[in-house]
């Protein structure tokens, strides 16, 4: 897996997201939902998707000013 430099990753929250979550959602046209609900098995309109929730952080430069405030207080 390729984190591009982030650092503190952390994956939570993780949680289906099915058939009625999605009406909720202006992203989805009636006809779309509808379409759904024809093709999609029954057994699978519960857990259509999953929601995960990924929260992470760049490392701060050496050269940033909080860098610059830390190695003033340390002198």
């Amino acid at each position: 897996m390729l984190n591009v430099g982030f650092v503190e990753i952390e994956v939570g929250g993780r949680r289906s997201v099915g058939l009625d979550d999605l009406v909720r959602y202006p992203l989805f046209a009636p006809d779309f939902i509808a379409f759904l609900r024809r093709v999609m098995p029954v057994d699978r309109h519960a857990e259509l998707v999953f929601s995960i929730v990924v929260t992470a952080r760049k490392p701060r430069r050496s050269g940033s000013a909080d860098g610059a405030e830390r190695s003033r207080q340390v002198s």
